[in-house]
């Protein structure tokens, strides 16, 4: 953890200065000999790094320029991040770096980048850095992040096609075009867990369309592969738009974890704790109401994260959220009102219609439109059996 807290400071430090310093790139007519490159970063063992990451590089040693154009960096010292970062409405910021700096981090972090050269005129070198340019200007240099259709890597491939002049040709074979958005973010999260766990509660139906193959590239390392085999036309016929990719530095795999399937085991632990406190109520006729207050409570507050990222964010791809079925606030409501006589008639009937709901969505669970997470598999059922226990005592 202390990792990730020097990392953002030195961040921030950086991020503050090049804002405060850099209003404006100066003029650079750029030479034969300029270089520019796409970065792609490995992931890394922080969260906010395992999805990896894409930067723009120009180099040009006649000229002294070695700048990273880098569409994922924000601003620490804003008042509102945080409630902008919960509601969606997070400005993501171009921000340029020497690669000197830009590599600092990545070495900090033991993460590998990697660099494909483009095979481009000079011409279309210096029209791809004039665009770069004006997109650094004040007034430009923010957008409203999103993180599957507008990011730090849709960015980077919008504008290589948008600022290059010629044609640029993408060989999707390479890329699997059965996969949803889903599918494409799960193989990044495999050694976290929870993290994985969390992701897969909070996002909504839409995650689970198939993504076009454009759609790929909103992950660096989709990118990384769609672009090794773009083509880009000239006069002689298309020629390989990138050069083979090199290593400009080495860093190292994140670990394996022992732990892949800790969530599906604790939730496993919960539905055996539920049919034991079953077992003691039906065969000694004692109540463990503290049992489902606790178990009801933690979800009803669950769902009111599920609940406010659907209707109170600008996140659209958490909007339309199947686990909202299961785990909804109202759970929270009926913990607290469990042992209060005046309700218990409502209460009892509100657990018996929970009781049908949790046995039709275990039933229906594989066949949804949204995959749920199998992990919360047994926390349902628990909740589907102290359901039904609730509604046979409150009588």
């Amino acid at each position: 953890m202390q990792r990730v807290y020097l990392f953002i400071l030195i961040f921030g430090l950086l991020l503050q200065a090049n804002l405060r310093g850099n209003a404006q790139l100066p003029d650079v007519a750029l030479t034969e000999d300029a270089i520019v490159s796409l970065l792609t970063c490995s992931q890394g063992e922080e969260l906010y790094s395992i999805f990896g990451h894409s930067a723009i590089r120009v180099y040009d040693p006649k000229v002294g320029v070695d700048w990273v154009f880098n569409y994922g960096t924000f601003d620490f010292s804003d008042p509102k991040f945080y409630p902008n970062f919960v509601k969606g409405k997070l400005n993501y910021i171009l921000s340029v770096s020497t690669y000197r700096n830009f590599e600092h981090t990545y070495i900090f972090e033991d993460r590998f980048i990697y660099e494909q050269v483009l095979n481009l005129n000079q011409h279309e070198k210096q029209l791809l850095l004039d665009s770069l340019k004006i997109n650094y200007l004040p007034e430009n240099r923010y957008y409203l992040y999103d993180f599957l259709f507008d990011n730090c890597a849709t960015r980077i491939r919008d504008i290589f096609v948008e600022a290059i002049p010629r044609n640029i040709t993408f060989d999707y074979s390479k890329l699997d075009g059965t996969k949803s958005f889903r599918d494409l973010l799960m193989p990044n999260v495999m050694e976290k867990p929870w993290a994985k766990l969390g992701i897969n509660l909070l996002l909504g139906v839409s995650a689970d369309r198939p993504a076009r193959a454009w759609e790929h590239m909103f992950l660096p390392e989709h990118m990384l592969t769609a672009f090794a085999y773009a083509t880009i036309e000239t006069e002689n016929g298309n020629i390989p738009l990138m050069q083979e990719p090199m290593v400009l530095l080495k860093g190292s795999d994140i670990p394996k974890s022992r732990f892949r399937n800790a969530p599906l085991m604790v939730f496993t632990l919960v539905l055996l704790l539920a049919a034991l406190v079953t077992f003691i109520n039906l065969k000694k006729g004692q109540n463990f109401f503290w049992f489902d207050r606790v178990l009801f409570g933690l979800v009803g507050l669950l769902g009111i994260v599920i609940a406010f990222q659907w209707f109170g964010s600008d996140h659209t791809v958490m909007a339309n959220n199947y686990n909202l079925i299961w785990a909804h606030p109202i759970h929270l409501v009926a913990a607290i009102l469990l042992t209060i006589s005046r309700f218990k008639g409502i209460i009892r009937y509100y657990f018996g219609v929970n009781t049908v709901l949790m046995l039709l969505l275990l039933v229906l669970w594989f066949v949804l439109p949204q995959a749920l997470p199998f992990p919360m598999f047994p926390l349902v059922a628990a909740m589907g059996l102290r359901s039904a226990v609730l509604y046979k005592r409150l009588t």
